[in-house]
């Protein structure tokens, strides 16, 4: 049995979570796909570090940070077609400085090592891309497999970065000199800043300067300047924020499977997901056996029958302990296919009957 004979309304996001292992990828690509075949215009996009959607789709390197449309990637009777995009910070970085006229920031080292994958700044320059795929207006939905655990928790962090960096003080400052840092050269930035910081900054300037060097520091005050020179992406991201908690736009999923270990796990996500995740979202039971247990016709005087009937208890309970958290508990059978594609398609099926 899958849900409780719901009719889930598709959003225009649509954002998996959960920690690693329990099949979240393959559900939003799944998902994904269902949503495609009602002739929705979907945008598919991963920013798990792990990129198991790369392999799904039979995707390269070269192509992260690209929209790239397949069609029929799963070789199914329907006609569709769906974009997917493997998040690439750097690729992100280089639209958001062409787009604010600006490339010249491009050739900073420090914020080259920065917007490498795991340089620091992936979260919050996937919650950007997020923001201008949902601005572009190409999609009705936009489905999001978001990094594991820890990972999921400095997406979820990613505007109050932004917040943090470009706080009053930073704005005040900025609203003076903008219109010089718009039309000037970096380096014009780079003398304004060095005027107007606190005598605290400049003591930590200062100490920088004698450990690292002088030219460390010159590409740091760059390094700020050129992210304020493309603060309008970053700010216009802040919205988004409110948009992924409304849950008008935003359908929620976390994902976990019948294994004690992995719902404490969830439930522990879901605790620190306060205000985001709410009882309005969903929680996913991957992996269930019951179904097939159910069939499972074996004589009762068999010591396989307690076998089969403590894995059901367990399974029930498991679902009894997520239920008072979620708005449904959506199941999902384990699905015995070594086949990417035969394991996607049965997914979609299951999608299919909520």
């Amino acid at each position: 049995m899958i849900g409780n004979n719901l009719s889930i309304t598709s959003k225009k996001f649509e954002i998996f979570s959960g920690t690693g292992g329990v099949g979240k990828t393959t559900l939003a690509t799944s998902r994904a796909i269902d949503l495609a075949n009602q002739g929705m215009r979907v945008l598919l996009i991963t920013i798990a570090p792990a990129k198991r959607l790369k392999e799904l789709m039979g995707l390269n390197d070269s192509q992260a940070g690209e929209v790239i449309t397949l069609n029929n990637p799963f070789q199914t009777d329907q006609d569709y077609s769906i974009d997917v995009q493997l998040m690439n910070p750097q690729k992100t970085f280089e639209r958001i400085a062409i787009g604010s006229k600006c490339p010249e920031v491009l050739d900073n080292r420090i914020l080259e090592i920065l917007t490498r994958p795991y340089g620091g700044l992936n979260e919050i320059l996937a919650l950007v891309e997020l923001n201008m795929q949902s601005q572009s207006g190409h999609y009705d939905t936009i489905v999001l497999d978001t990094p594991p655990g820890s990972h999921f928790l400095d997406f979820l962090d990613s505007a109050q970065r932004i917040n943090v960096f470009f706080d009053q003080s930073f704005i005040d400052i900025f609203n003076v000199v903008g219109k010089k840092l718009d039309t000037s050269s970096l380096n014009f930035g780079k003398r304004i800043f060095n005027k107007i910081v606190s005598s605290g900054v400049k003591k930590l300037l200062g100490y920088l300067n004698k450990v690292t060097g002088e030219k460390f520091v010159e590409e740091f005050i760059d390094a700020i300047v050129a992210i304020y020179k493309t603060k309008s992406s970053f700010l216009d991201a802040l919205n988004l924020e409110k948009r992924l908690k409304n849950q008008k736009e935003a359908n929620w999923y976390l994902v976990t499977s019948v294994e004690q270990s992995k719902v404490k796990e969830a439930l522990e996500l879901l605790q620190q997901t306060e205000g985001v995740m709410s009882e309005h979202s969903y929680v996913i039971i991957n992996k269930c056996l019951e179904e097939t247990l159910d069939s499972w016709e074996i004589s009762s005087e068999s010591k396989l029958s307690n076998l089969k009937e403590t894995l059901i208890q367990k399974e029930k309970t498991i679902k009894h302990q997520l239920k008072p958290h979620f708005q449904a508990v959506l199941e999902f059978p384990e699905i015995i296919s070594l086949s990417p594609v035969d394991h996607i398609n049965e997914l979609v099926l299951n999608w299919k009957k909520i």
